[in-house]
C-alpha cells in the first residue's frame, strides 16, 4: 500500500490512523480543541501551536511551525485542509470520455463500435456490452498498458471467448477478421483473436487458481500449449501473450464485478437460471485471483500497473469474503446498526481488503455528520487515491464517475467546514435573495464547485 497523508493547515491535531498497511502520521499540541478543530477566534491554542504538514518527495510527513519571530502566528485564522489528490490525466479522460487522450485512435475506434447494434443494444453483465467494452478499455489505459493490450480490452470478446458464447465478429471468417484488423491494427487484432479462441484456463494455472486448487499463478519461461477452438486444436502461447491476455482478463472482470451477472447467470442458461436479475448489486468475489494473477505475470508485462502495490501484494479469498460481507452488512442493515458499529465494520473492511475505496466513502459520510471534518476529509482523500489507482469501482450500484464525483464532493465539503466557510459548497451569495430559492437553499454554480475542487488539487 502507498502511504496516504493529509495536510492539515491549522492547529495541526494528532491524527494517527492505521489503515491496513496505510497510516497517517502527524504530531501537534491540540490542547483546548475538539474534533480536530482549534479556536479560530484567535485563542492561544491557535496562536502558539499552529503547524503545517507537508508531504516530501519520498512520501514522508514534514511538520513546520507557522509562526513569526515572536512565537505567534501572523494570521490567527489559519486555513486548514486536506488537499485533493491530483486526478491523473487518464482518469479525467475516462470521466469526460476523451478517448483520444487514452489512445490516438480512441475516438475513431469507439465511434465505429457505437454503430454496431449488437454492441450498443445487448444487455451484458450490468450495463450494455458497448459500455462494458469502453470500461475495460479505460481501465487498461489508466493502468498504462501498451497499445495492443488496451485495444484488445476494447473488443476483448468480439470473437466470443472460453466462457462467453456471444460474438460481434466471426473468428472463422477472414473478411470479418480483416474488418476488425482495420479497426484495431494488426497486433491488437491478433491478441484479440487469441483472447477469444483459446482456453485461458490453461494459462499459468489460471483455472486452478480461480477454482481454489492453488493459491498462486506461475507462468513458465517458455511457450504454453493450450486448447484452441479452430481446426488447429492447440496453440502455443508466448509468455508475453499469456501475460497480456490475463491482464485483459483482470480488467474485463473488474468492470463487470457484480454478484448477479446478466450474461453469465441468465442469458447463457437455457432454463433461465436460479437468480433474479439484477440481484442486489452486491460485489462479487475475485480480488483474490486478480491480485494473484497480477503478481504471477508481472515479470512478463511490458508495464506493471500500480494496482495491488505494483502487483506485489496478494489478497486471500478468506479475507476478501470477510471484507465483502462486512461491507454488505453495513449496506443492508444501516438503519439497525449504531454508527460506531458501522465504523468498526467499515474499518474491518479496510484492514482485510485495503485495495477498495468504497468503505472510505462510507466512513467519510459518517464522520462528516458527526462533525469530525478532518477524519471525513481524510477518508474521502483515501477513497479518491484508491479510485484513481484501481481506475474502477468495487461497488457497481453506482458508476465509476459517480463514485469519484461523490468522493470529491465529500472532500470539498469537509474542507470547507474545517475552514469555517458559511456554506459547505461555494454558494453564490447567501446574503443576496436573488441567489436563495423558495426553500431557502443557497444557489450554487456547478462550474465553480468543480473549479474549486480542481484548484485544491496538489
Amino acid at each position: 500500500m502507498n502511504l496516504y497523508q493529509a495536510t492539515f493547515l491549522a492547529c495541526l491535531v494528532v491524527f494517527i490512523r492505521e489503515v491496513g498497511a496505510s497510516s497517517i502520521h502527524s504530531t501537534a499540541d491540540t490542547s483546548n480543541t475538539q474534533d480536530g478543530e482549534c479556536d479560530l477566534d484567535g485563542g492561544p491554542a491557535c496562536a502558539s501551536h499552529a503547524s503545517i504538514a507537508a508531504i516530501d518527495s519520498n512520501g514522508s510527513i514534514e511538520i513546520s511551525k507557522s509562526m513569526n519571530d515572536t512565537g505567534t502566528t501572523n494570521d490567527p485564522r489559519i486555513m486548514s485542509g486536506v488537499p485533493f489528490p491530483r486526478m491523473p490525466e487518464t482518469i479525467r479522460a475516462i470521466l469526460h470520455e476523451d478517448w483520444n487522450i487514452l489512445d490516438p485512435k480512441g475516438e475513431e475506434m469507439i465511434s465505429t463500435l457505437s454503430k454496431i447494434d449488437g454492441a450498443v443494444e445487448f444487455a451484458h453483465a450490468s450495463t450494455t456490452f458497448y459500455e462494458h467494452l469502453k470500461g475495460t478499455f479505460g481501465i487498461l489505459a489508466a493502468w498504462g498498458q501498451p497499445e495492443e493490450v488496451k485495444r484488445t480490452g476494447l473488443v476483448h470478446t468480439a470473437y466470443s471467448g472460453d466462457l462467453f458464447q456471444f460474438f460481434l465478429f466471426d473468428a472463422n471468417k477472414d473478411e470479418e477478421r480483416d474488418e476488425l484488423r482495420d479497426i484495431l491494427g494488426e497486433k491488437a487484432e491478433a491478441l484479440t483473436y487469441l483472447f477469444g479462441t483459446i482456453n485461458r484456463g490453461g494459462l499459468c494455472h489460471f483455472k486452478d487458481l480461480v477454482n481454489g486448487v492453488r493459491s498462486d499463478v506461475i507462468c513458465p519461461a517458455g511457450n504454453q500449449t493450450v486448447h484452441h477452438r479452430s481446426n488447429v486444436g492447440n496453440w502455443d502461447v508466448k509468455p508475453v501473450e499469456a501475460a497480456n491476455i490475463l491482464m485483459v482478463t483482470i480488467a474485463d472482470y473488474l468492470d463487470q464485478f457484480v454478484d448477479t451477472n446478466g450474461w453469465r447467470d441468465h442469458h447463457q442458461i437455457e432454463d433461465g437460471g436460479t437468480k433474479l436479475y439484477p440481484g442486489s448489486g452486491r460485489p462479487a468475489i475475485g480480488f483474490y485471483w486478480f491480485s494473484a494473477v497480477c503478481n504471477g505475470i508481472k515479470e512478463h508485462l511490458e508495464v506493471v500497473p500500480t494496482i495491488f502495490n505494483n502487483c506485489e501484494d496478494v489478497l486471500s479469498i478468506e479475507d476478501e469474503k470477510e471484507a465483502r460481507d462486512a461491507y454488505w452488512k453495513v449496506t443492508i442493515e444501516e438503519e439497525q446498526l449504531p454508527e460506531e458499529e458501522q465504523i468498526n465494520l467499515l474499518n474491518k473492511v479496510v484492514r482485510l481488503n485495503n485495495f477498495v475505496a468504497e468503505p472510505h466513502i462510507m466512513l467519510s459520510q459518517i464522520y462528516y455528520r458527526q462533525g469530525k471534518y478532518l477524519e471525513a476529509a481524510t477518508e474521502a482523500r483515501l477513497a479518491l487515491e484508491k479510485f484513481y489507482t484501481l481506475a474502477s469501482n468495487w461497488d457497481k450500484r453506482r458508476s465509476y464517475g459517480h463514485w469519484v464525483g461523490f468522493g470529491r464532493i465529500l472532500l470539498l465539503r469537509a474542507n470547507r467546514m474545517m475552514e469555517k466557510e458559511e456554506c459547505s459548497f461555494p454558494c453564490a451569495d447567501p446574503k443576496n435573495p436573488l441567489y436563495v430559492n423558495y426553500n431557502d437553499l443557497n444557489l450554487t454554480s456547478l462550474r465553480k464547485v468543480v473549479q474549486e475542487m480542481n484548484e485544491r488539487e496538489e
